[in-house]
């Protein structure tokens, strides 16, 4: 499961604390990338600074509520190429299909 902890604000999660919640990870030029090429930039963190106290923030209200937490780094050139691939508008729900798709084949691998 992907979280988008500005969207679910105030919601009760409905995720089983067993399986780990991914969250996108990014380094500062993957930020700036995904900035310049979201269809929803506007209603994202404008600086990376910003979004890395944001994401932060997230990973530990997580692990302090007792879900389990993974991160994925995500390459945002694979992620547009993904988008293409699927005529999907990169945005936040594109964000989060594509991590749970990466994260199923990083588990898949492990079996």
């Amino acid at each position: 499961m992907f979280i988008d902890m500005k969207k679910n604000q105030g919601k009760k999660s409905k995720h089983k604390k067993e399986q780990p919640i991914a969250l996108a990870w990014y380094t500062e030029e993957q930020w700036e990338l995904l900035r310049q090429v979201a269809a929803d930039w506007d209603s994202m963190d404008q600086t990376f600074s910003q979004w890395e106290q944001s994401a932060g923030n997230a990973y530990r209200v997580l692990l302090e509520s007792g879900y389990p937490v993974e991160t994925v780094d995500v390459d945002v050139t694979d992620l547009i190429q993904w988008c293409k691939s699927r005529n999907r508008p990169i945005d936040g729900e594109a964000r989060s299909d594509y991590i749970e798709e990466k994260v199923e084949e990083r588990r898949s691998r492990r079996r």
